[in-house]
């Protein structure tokens, strides 16, 4: 696909200069800051995060080389015109809903892997060994780091393509939003499909993490992606009451919400895709603008 044969092409190709790729390979942990992020569960997640420098180089990368590489539709996470109502909408009203959280994900993901990819993508060895030194952090993709996502979408292409196979032949719906995998339908899900679906995401590299693997009924709140889908896509409704109380304290108090017009922003972009047309969203729209004028 690329035939990009010499490291002077490459830097052509990222307009930067050879020197400038070299001093990424050559010197990269001086361009990575690590710090933990705590997750929704409790637990803390460590980020690996590029400086702006290098953060620049995989915009780029991302760009030229990765973005234009079309990928299955199963695929909906980190994806351009996409969002997270493109992994939920096809589980809506469905009789069980089986969800498979992949393990580690991106740390799964050697640098073995992802030079094999480079080399699939038609880069000569030198070139695909730069390309993988530069996305690559003490040996895996790291997380924080903007090119990540794409690579492993990518390097996941066969997974999705033997699942969607899988589910089709027995009429489900199979989709996956990074390391989130989701299987649904009408008909009868068995121990014995359990089993496939493990020997698949072994088969291509990838464990399950069983303490996030659940299988939901028509008669209870069936969760895609943090979303409850038993009908439509909509939020848990104590995430909602939550949201509503915060919402009504920020009215009452504006000034005591003006550092988290950032929170408030991102629970309002969430129920605006939702319901657009929902008078709770044009309420709190009205109030986040009275929090902001505080600032």
């Amino acid at each position: 696909m690329y035939d990009i044969n010499t490291l002077d092409q490459l830097a052509g190709e990222l307009a930067v200069s050879e020197f400038e790729l070299l001093r990424f390979v050559y010197r990269s942990g001086e361009f990575y800051r690590r710090f933990k992020r705590r997750k929704s569960n409790g637990d803390t997640r460590v980020i690996h995060a590029p400086d702006e420098p290098l953060k620049n180089l995989h915009r780029a990368i991302i760009k030229r080389f990765l973005a234009p590489i079309p990928l299955p539709d199963a695929c909906t996470g980190f994806r351009p015109g996409k969002s997270i109502l493109n992994n939920t909408i096809p589980h809506c009203g469905r009789r069980f809903v089986f969800n498979v959280d992949i393990e580690d994900f991106f740390a799964s993901i050697s640098s073995e892997r992802v030079l094999g990819l480079y080399l699939r993508l038609g880069f000569a060895f030198p070139v695909a060994c730069v390309l993988t030194e530069l996305t690559t952090f003490m040996g895996s993709l790291p997380q924080g780091a903007p090119s990540s996502p794409y690579l492993a979408n990518l390097i996941a292409h066969s997974l999705d393509m033997e699942m969607t196979e899988y589910c089709k032949n027995r009429g489900w719906t199979y989709t996956r939003y990074c390391d989130d995998i989701t299987i649904s339908g009408d008909t009868t899900f068995t121990l014995g499909d359990m089993k496939m679906v493990t020997e698949i995401l072994d088969s291509e590299g990838f464990q399950l993490n069983m303490k996030k693997t659940r299988f939901l009924r028509r008669n209870s709140a069936q969760m895609v992606s943090g979303l409850v889908v038993n009908k439509r896509p909509n939020l848990p409704r104590e995430k909602r009451r939550n949201i509503r109380a915060m919402f009504h304290q920020a009215s009452i108090s504006p000034e005591k919400y003006k550092e988290r017009t950032q929170e408030l922003e991102n629970h309002l972009s969430m129920l605006s895709m939702l319901n657009p047309q929902d008078a709770e969203v044009i309420k709190y729209r009205a109030i986040l603008n009275k929090v902001c004028a505080q600032a």
